[in-house]
């Protein structure tokens, strides 16, 4: 009650301790950041050690059974300005993970669009579709390295039937043709995955916008393009990223069907690293080699995310 006026009035309530913090010192975005922060601290952790760790392993000329020797930037100079194979392995890292990326892209793509109509048996498609996804590499290597087999193998076999060849190629002995094969499995392998991220982001486009664009005398090329395409491309830089991530550090797929032959014409960074450390055993370099891709993800990730925060914004 009020002394002065004899009015009975009710005592504010007090907000609880969360709600006074927030209300009196930082605003809602500081208080999430610093409630975020042991979080990113322990994940900060978790990963810079191991970075820094391989680092420092690679700044070292190191054997196994013997202590490294420190050479600073030593096996770097050699990987840029005397190892005539690592330039090639440099290149054909960019082509398998691009190749693979872009062919993955397109066929989910294109299979996304098919298993988002209204055909027999859509649901049934849908698990299939996830069976390649699904099956080890290792299965995955061997099944393919047997099919694209010079003499037994089926897809010789099949281009024989047709007439389309006289010679069976020998597309694990060649140099291009290898490159081509190995593309083909990891595009095969992927392809699911890209189906079934970009279906569920055309699942999230309205029917009204269709409707209204199908009223208005649009093509299907038109609605693909104006339509679906702005619909589905935040979640298609997401699984773009994902999978070139995966893609440089395809290691089982490589090494089971052509152990990066025939002359280097397959390695790329990851198997190269495993056969200069644990059959070289020179682990020094073959850490610097791990580490080069590092920096070739970093900047690919940094080009697409600003385009994926506008998409959001």
């Amino acid at each position: 009650m009020d002394r002065g006026t004899g009015v009975l009035r009710r005592d504010r309530p007090r907000g609880n301790a969360l709600s006074a913090f927030r209300g009196t010192k930082f605003e809602q975005s500081t208080l999430g950041v610093i409630l975020v922060l042991p979080l990113v601290i322990v994940l900060l952790g978790l990963l810079l050690y191991p970075i820094l760790s391989a680092f420092m392993v690679s700044l070292q000329s190191k054997t196994i059974g013997t202590p490294g020797k420190f050479i600073g930037l030593g096996n770097y100079i050699e990987l840029f300005t005397k190892d005539q194979a690592f330039l090639e392995v440099f290149a054909n890292t960019i082509m398998y993970a691009v190749g693979s990326v872009i062919l993955k892209t397109v066929l989910g793509f294109v299979l996304a669009l098919i298993l988002n109509e209204q055909i027999a048996a859509r649901g049934l498609f849908r698990g299939w579709m996830l069976i390649p996804w699904i099956i080890p590499t290792l299965v995955v290597g061997l099944t393919w390295r047997w099919m694209f087999d010079q003499s037994g193998g089926i897809i010789n076999f099949v281009l024989y039937q047709l007439g389309l060849v006289d010679i069976p190629p020998a597309w694990l002995s060649d140099k291009m043709l290898a490159r081509l094969a190995v593309i083909i499995a990891n595009a095969w392998r992927g392809v699911p995955f890209f189906a079934i991220t970009i279906l569920a982001g055309m699942q999230t486009i309205s029917a009204e916008l269709y409707e209204a664009a199908e009223i208005d005398g649009a093509s299907i090329r038109q609605r693909i393009r104006h339509i679906t395409l702005p619909g589905v491309r935040a979640v298609m830089l997401v699984t773009i990223i994902l999978s070139t991530i995966w893609t440089f550090n395809d290691f089982e797929l490589l090494w089971v069907m052509t152990g990066g032959g025939p002359s280097y014409s397959t390695h790329i960074f990851v198997t190269y690293a495993f056969s200069l450390g644990f059959m070289a055993s020179r682990f020094g370099y073959a850490t610097a080699v791990s580490l080069v891709a590092t920096p070739l993800i970093i900047i690919f990730i940094l080009l697409l995310v600003p385009r994926l925060w506008g998409d959001e914004s």
